[in-house]
């Protein structure tokens, strides 16, 4: 299963309704280096290529394309829980 994880999920700028999906505590620890480092300890295959979140079109952003067999939510509580 393909998944897709904008760094806006984790961006410590933007409110819940604008897209983050972690608390403001934890968001506050997130680099792209930390998720990239926490995807390859999960030993996930992914790639990650400048994007535009679709809520906050204005701020440049990361996507990163994953293939792993876990849900996006779940996916979002882990790397959560390791930041």
């Amino acid at each position: 299963m393909t998944l897709t994880l904008y760094t806006q999920y984790f961006n410590p700028k933007i409110s819940k309704s604008k897209g983050r999906r972690v608390p403001l505590e934890t968001a506050r620890k997130f680099s792209d280096s930390k998720l990239e480092e926490i995807l390859r300890s999960l030993k996930f295959h992914f790639e990650s290529r400048e994007a535009h979140y679709p809520r906050v079109p204005w701020e440049p952003s990361k996507i990163y394309v994953i293939e792993a067999n876990v849900k996006k939510s779940t996916l979002i509580e882990l790397i959560s829980r390791r930041l």
